[in-house]
């Protein structure tokens, strides 16, 4: 059986009058309180911080996560949360969907940015890629470390930064970076630093630290402490030639001092450098007999009695 409404319209040859359940500003009002509502329930600024500190994020939340960038793509920590729960993107994918960031990011933003790629890039060249492919992605970190140069970068990211330049021999870039460490470029810090690189296995890194906190200690026993470390650290990677050629280079003032140049001349017979070792043994004889004879200093005038 049709209700009666059904039945009073069935032969009729015109469209049915509908009931009007809500008018248009009434609908707009509803809207209007329903996004209220989820914003008191979800609320966006501090549901994005605290996903920003998840590794992983479920489906669901990250379709929202992807809904709100589509109405924000000007936000950039949402970019940077988007990229970061997207492992499964292409890098060419993330280096596009992070340019805005690259370009029109705060400090931070641009460091984080710039962190990711970093590490995203690096996985990819430890991968199995063919010639073209890892030629391809060797330039395209290049690029990425280069672009930072003259940008307000975070002392983490210089410092890394700085252990890609090394890794890749682009010891140009790398000394670049452990400069920009930090303004001062405290020894402290940079101590602490070749010790997490020694730590991690990067000896190079770790000598050019050293090396860097010899140069800026007003301390003689502590240049000399780093210098013997960061001779040391290159010596344990089995860069002897390297070793080598950074003594020469990074001697500076302590070519006269006794301990240093008994070490250089040890070390230099461990390298399998008998010639160089000889020249820092002679250095040793020579400096070591005019600090053991005082009288060969000329003698102060002795006056005579009146």
């Amino acid at each position: 059986m049709l209700p009666d409404r059904s039945k009073r319209y069935a032969g009729a040859n015109h469209r049915p009058i509908r009931l009007v359940l809500a008018t248009n500003w009434q609908i707009m009002l509803i809207a209007v309180i329903m996004v209220g509502l989820l914003r008191v329930i979800f609320p966006h600024k501090a549901l994005v911080e605290k996903l920003y500190h998840h590794d992983a994020l479920d489906e669901l939340t990250l379709s929202y996560i992807e809904n709100l960038y589509r109405a924000e793509p000007d936000n950039y920590d949402l970019t940077l949360l988007l990229a970061r729960a997207r492992p499964d993107q292409s890098l060419t994918a993330q280096e596009q969907l992070l340019q805005s960031v690259l370009t029109s990011g705060d400090v931070r933003q641009r460091s984080e940015a710039r962190l990711f790629l970093l590490s995203s890039i690096e996985d990819m060249l430890a991968g199995d890629l063919s010639d073209t492919d890892k030629t391809h992605w060797t330039r395209r970190l290049t690029i990425l470390l280069q672009s930072a140069r003259g940008d307000d970068i975070s002392s983490e990211l210089a410092s890394a930064f700085a252990a890609a330049a090394f890794r890749m021999e682009r010891m140009d870039l790398g000394i670049y970076f452990l400069g920009r460490i930090s303004p001062d470029r405290p020894v402290a810090t940079l101590v602490k630093y070749a010790k997490e690189a020694l730590g991690l296995g990067h000896y190079e890194l770790a000598a050019q630290y050293f090396f860097l906190a010899r140069k800026h200690t007003p301390n003689r026993d502590d240049a000399r402490q780093f210098f013997h470390q960061g001779i040391g650290a290159l010596m344990a990677s089995s860069r002897f030639q390297l070793a080598m050629q950074e003594a020469q280079k990074e001697l500076g003032d302590l070519a006269d001092d006794l301990p240093t140049l008994r070490y250089m001349a040890q070390t230099a017979l461990a390298a399998g450098e008998p010639k160089l070792a000889a020249m820092y043994a002679q250095r040793l004889v020579f400096t070591d007999a005019s600090l053991s004879h005082p009288a060969a200093v000329p003698p102060a005038p002795v006056r005579s009695a009146p």
